[in-house]
């Protein structure tokens, strides 16, 4: 089986558009998600309406909960507060609706999704630091977790209790997984990359060969940009994305 993984979509559907042209075209079995449909770009409702269509499944991001919510809304920056309010204004209640029954995790027999962490108490926090990489491997209960959040593609292996080995991904790869360790895998981010690689970015499991396939891809930044300014939406949340940072 091959299970296509994206993340921080961010309401970029230019972006999201050429990740599930790219998807199709490789005869995967499923998409799954690890948040973050929304935030940041400017088309949300049309965001959350293609991941319905296609039938993804997946978890709530900070900023999906940070959209249908107020209360966590003095945790981000004041760009992504801009866009969190440009969000909540833009979006349907269906669409409120549908970010509102996503879980924060999504556990399966041999892998699980979150998107900052598997804690179930601090479900947004950041994995930045070997400390917080052994910290969520002692929450996951299963081989492997896929997540997000960072936007910063890598593949951590778990090797002792208290050693591991990181290997970033900024550009396409395939990494063959190991039967007997642990791996915490950070899929990237479709519509906003920030490893200095401005391309899109997402995963394919095979499950057959056991390997994780970095996937990057060109999208219309310039169109996107071109939106961002229109609808008054901070500058910067669009020149970030020519650089991937």
């Amino acid at each position: 089986m091959k299970i296509a993984f994206v993340s921080d979509i961010h309401s970029n559907i230019e972006a999201f558009s050429v990740a599930l042209d790219i998807i199709k075209s490789r005869l995967v079995d499923k998409i799954m998600s690890c948040g973050d449909i929304v935030g940041y770009g400017p088309d949300p409702e049309e965001a959350i309406t293609l991941f319905e269509e296609n039938g993804i499944v997946g978890v709530r991001g900070n900023h999906d909960a940070g959209t249908v919510g107020d209360s966590i809304l003095y945790e981000f920056n004041e760009y992504a507060k801009l866009a969190l309010l440009y969000t909540k204004r833009n979006i349907s209640k269906r669409s409120e609706n549908f970010l509102k029954s996503l879980p924060t995790l999504i556990e399966e027999d041999t892998f699980t999704i979150f998107h900052g962490t598997p804690n179930p108490k601090n479900p947004f926090k950041y994995i930045l630091s070997e400390f917080d990489v052994l910290e969520a491997f002692s929450y996951l209960k299963t081989p492997i977790g896929f997540y997000g959040h960072t936007h910063v593609p890598c593949v951590c292996k778990l090797l002792s209790k208290n050693s591991l080995e990181v290997y970033p991904m900024q550009k396409e790869a395939k990494f063959i997984l190991e039967k007997g360790f642990r791996y915490l895998i950070n899929v990237g981010s479709v519509g906003q990359p920030r490893d200095g690689n401005p391309k899109g970015a997402f995963v394919i499991f095979d499950t057959d060969e056991y390997s994780v396939e970095f996937v990057r891809f060109d999208y219309d930044i310039e169109k996107v940009y071109n939106k961002i300014i229109e609808r008054n939406l901070p500058s910067y949340l669009g020149e970030r994305l020519f650089s991937g940072l």
